[in-house]
Parts: structure tokens; C-alpha cells; sequence
């Protein structure tokens, strides 16, 4: 699971506690500038374990 410590990676495809650690792992980080962040975003937000606020960078 080494990549998810890497921000310019994209992991692709990860599981509900995948995403959920990467988040963790890249609390500090933006959505701009991360790629795991990113992605795990929008598999939390996909599977309704996440809530955007409208103004949030989609």
C-alpha cells in the first residue's frame, strides 16, 4: 500500500478503508495539489460517505 504516501500518483481504484486512511495519511494536503487525496475524495463523496459543501473545488 505504498502509494498511497505518494501525492503525485493517482492509486486508482481503492476500497471504503483505503480511502478513508488516505485521507488520514494526507490530512495536510489539497485536492489540487494531491492525487490521492483526490481520488479518495471522490470515492467517499461516490459512495455517500461524504458530503461536499457547495463551494468546495469539485
Amino acid at each position: 500500500m505504498m502509494y498511497l504516501f505518494d501525492c503525485t500518483i493517482d492509486p486508482g481504484d481503492l476500497t471504503l478503508p483505503q480511502a478513508h486512511q488516505a485521507m488520514q495519511i494526507h490530512m495536510c494536503c489539497t485536492v489540487d495539489n494531491c492525487l490521492v487525496r483526490r481520488r479518495a475524495r471522490q470515492i467517499l463523496v461516490d459512495t455517500g460517505q461524504m458530503v461536499l459543501a457547495q463551494d468546495a473545488v469539485p
